[in-house]
């Protein structure tokens, strides 16, 4: 049986890009996929400008060609204050995309460097072995020195190597959605956040080229989200639908460890996406990258190839860990996020416009802003941090 230097597990953009870059460094790469390629995707499909950025500017030109609409205006509502924001950027704020052709230009990319990728190639069991992992897939036996398991929010591989279940995953419910012209005129303009509509959560109207992608997400257990997705598209004005067509999700939120010797966790698979946002797809980059580099840099040590993984998440964790402070101002105390947005409302949508686009931190803006000088005050309640 050939041995492979890594099979990555899980052909999204964290797969991609980590095989993509190991396929470059040289290393031996299969890609494993479950479903056919290319395939639908769960996902609202908007790609922030910070996603954009961790991917090489070859690679960004063909998801350029990919976009479906480009948008440069976000329109913020919170509708239970009654309060409305709006940023404008020159640069797209968010690029509408079907992540069917998204995750088929990064696929494409990999296998140009040199990976292999095999779809309807699913996981169903994992050996360890001194020296490699064996995998049994629906295509066959397949043996690796290191596996990055990028296999989404319930990664079958990561149960298989030891991990629990991810502790805290936020439901959402995205749904395509076809509207009349005169709708479609009317919402078309910008990508739109709503909060207010959703218990402990928010939603979303995401412009393609001939529909929209509306949804709705909550931090909360326990809510419909069937209900509540009724509610937004009525809140919305759109009671009269040409087609709808739904799809539930979930988005992995809690920390987890990410490195079980020569397994390795990436994206939604290592639970790191944005706990403000529930956006994903920039850490799956990013965590995708970093892995296979710690990979090539390890030497084959699988000890010295988690800690290097565990050392290049550090300003990835710490921007979750600030992240769920603002979470937690957003979603669990709507009386205090009124108070402050009805104060320094634009400030800060401007502030997270420039996190989404990869201009600023979340660290870089709880220490410039004044505004939240109380929540570093709040080290003495334990579970804001948590």
């Amino acid at each position: 049986m050939t041995v492979h230097d890594v099979a990555v597990v899980g052909a999204g953009p964290a797969g991609a890009c980590a095989a993509r870059v190991l396929a470059e460094a040289g290393a031996r790469v299969v890609l494993l996929e479950k479903h056919a390629l290319p395939r639908y995707k769960t996902c609202g499909g908007g790609i922030v400008g910070r996603a954009l950025r961790g991917l090489p500017a070859a690679v960004r030109s063909d998801v350029e060609a990919a976009v479906e609409r480009a948008c440069h205006t976000v329109d913020l509502d919170l509708s239970d204050d009654g309060a409305r924001f709006r940023t404008q950027r020159r640069r797209p704020l968010i690029s509408m995309v079907m992540r069917d052709r998204f995750d088929a230009v990064l696929c494409t990319a990999a296998e140009r460097a040199g990976a292999e990728v095999r779809p309807r190639c699913a996981v169903r069991a994992l050996a360890v072995r001194d020296d490699r992992i064996e995998l049994e897939t629906m295509g066959g036996p397949v043996a690796a020195r290191f596996v990055v398991a990028a296999d989404g929010a319930t990664s079958e591989t990561a149960r298989l190597a030891g991990w629990s279940p991810p502790r805290r995953c936020a439901p959402a419910l995205e749904a395509e959605v076809r509207v009349g012209d005169a709708d479609f005129a009317r919402l078309a303009g910008a990508a739109r956040f709503d909060f207010g509509p959703m218990p402990a959560g928010y939603g979303w109207v995401f412009p393609k080229r001939a529909h929209l992608s509306i949804g709705v997400c909550t931090m909360r257990s326990g809510v419909n989200l069937h209900v509540s997705l009724a509610r937004y598209l009525q809140a919305l004005g759109l009671e009269q639908l040409e087609r709808i067509e739904k799809h539930g999700f979930f988005i992995p939120l809690g920390a987890r460890a990410v490195a079980r010797g020569r397994v390795l966790l990436a994206g939604d698979a290592a639970s790191l996406a944005d706990p403000v946002t529930g956006e994903g797809i920039s850490a799956a980059i990013e965590s995708g990258t970093l892995a296979a580099r710690a990979i090539v840099d390890g030497g084959g040590e699988p000890a010295r190839v988690g800690e290097r993984y565990d050392r290049a998440l550090i300003a990835l964790r710490r921007e979750a860990r600030l992240g769920r402070i603002l979470a937690r101002l957003t979603y669990e105390w709507p009386r205090l996020r009124r108070r402050v947005f009805r104060i320094h409302g634009q400030a800060l949508a401007e502030g997270m416009t420039d996190v989404l686009m990869g201009d600023r931190t979340y660290a870089g803006l709880l220490s410039r802003a004044k505004t939240y000088a109380f929540l570093l005050r709040l080290r003495s309640t334990r579970r804001v941090f948590e």
